[in-house]
């Protein structure tokens, strides 16, 4: 790893707060137009093996087994109880799959995951060490991109290689990729790439998740929602058609009864950003949700994801730390969304 990313990865490690310069630059980098964002945060696991592609299929939400190189789909893992483990962007490969999710999540879902392989060929490592993902965001961003990994995936969710080199398009109604790295050029790729955009921290990459409706599941939340509660319906990670996986029935029952009573909204308020698991409550204290997600979008400003009951957040202000918050638009039409006329 050459000095310039381990001298960027430092001063994350040491500023703490997931910046690379005063959140009021960096959402105004965001505004006018490309940014690149190191993300130590995204953790990288390999599966490989003659049975790999039977394996996850078997595991996740979402259908495996069809899927060639040159795509990626988001899906969950889910407990027994069909509450979300972990949740994955997996990246198939020439070679097997890549899948990207939360870094502190990494040693507990391989601990866990290796349970499950019993006498299947399937190899499971953890190449978060080896591997550096970077995220490039607005269209600007493509120009760079295609001088390191050719023409950029234009479809969402469609992914390109060039060499060592990995590019992923995020589904996001702005354009925004992740590129995936061998650490020892990452150093290499980061000041060609810094050359044209400017360099924001991996808060602000969270919040243009948030934007996004993208969730991320951490030690906090993890078995803490059902996928439908996270909106994987309309983010394309469930497949119901695909079969059995850790689940399932729950997973199954919530779908075809009708019976989801919470989803994932956008929010927005003043002062610093919760933590996640945090509690949302209406403005007498009791209880709407909790917070999945939330970073700084200016100064003593954020936004959020969080998973809230449906009923209540039609009909009560949520609030966070004693303070409103409100809520924001989604880019894509929520499951449980009220039909525009209801009162």
């Amino acid at each position: 790893m050459t000095d310039s990313w381990t001298a960027i990865l430092q001063e994350l490690g040491t500023g703490g707060d997931g910046h690379l310069a005063p959140v009021s630059d960096e959402a105004r980098h965001v505004a006018e137009g490309g940014v690149a964002a190191p993300l130590p945060g995204t953790g990288v696991i390999r599966v490989t093996g003659e049975d790999a592609p039977a394996f996850l299929q078997a595991q996740l939400t979402n259908a495996i087994e069809d899927m060639d190189p040159g795509q990626s789909r988001l899906a969950g893992w889910c407990t027994a109880k069909g509450r979300v483990l972990a949740l994955f962007r997996v990246i198939r490969t020439d070679e097997g799959f890549i899948l990207l999710t939360a870094a502190e999540r990494v040693p507990a879902v391989l601990k866990r995951l290796r349970m499950f392989v019993l006498r299947a060929r399937v190899t499971l490592e953890d190449i978060g060490a080896e591997t550096a993902v970077i995220g490039l965001a607005g269209a600007p961003a493509s120009a760079p991109l295609s001088e390191l990994a050719g023409t950029p995936p234009g479809a969402v969710d469609a992914v390109t290689r060039a060499g060592d080199l990995t590019a992923v398009r995020l589904p996001d109604p702005e354009p925004r990729w992740l590129l995936l790295v061998p650490a020892d050029e990452a150093g290499a790729v980061w000041d060609a790439i810094t050359r044209a955009l400017p360099a924001v921290g991996p808060s602000i990459w969270r919040l243009l998740d948030i934007r996004a409706g993208l969730p991320e599941i951490v030690d906090a939340t993890a078995e803490r929602f059902v996928p439908q509660m996270l909106n994987l319906e309309p983010l394309r990670g469930l497949a119901y058609d695909k079969g059995c996986y850790p689940g399932q029935e729950v997973v199954a029952r919530m779908h075809y009864l009708g019976q989801l009573k919470r989803r994932l909204y956008r929010l927005g308020g003043a002062g610093r950003p919760p933590e996640p698991g945090a509690t949302v409550t209406d403005a007498d204290g009791g209880t709407l949700g909790e917070i999945v997600s939330a970073s700084a979008s200016g100064e003593a400003v954020f936004e959020g994801l969080a998973v809230l009951r449906i009923d209540a957040a039609a009909n009560a202000t949520p609030h966070i730390g004693g303070g409103p918050v409100a809520l924001l638009e989604l880019p894509y039409a929520a499951p449980g969304t009220p039909p525009a006329d209801a009162g």
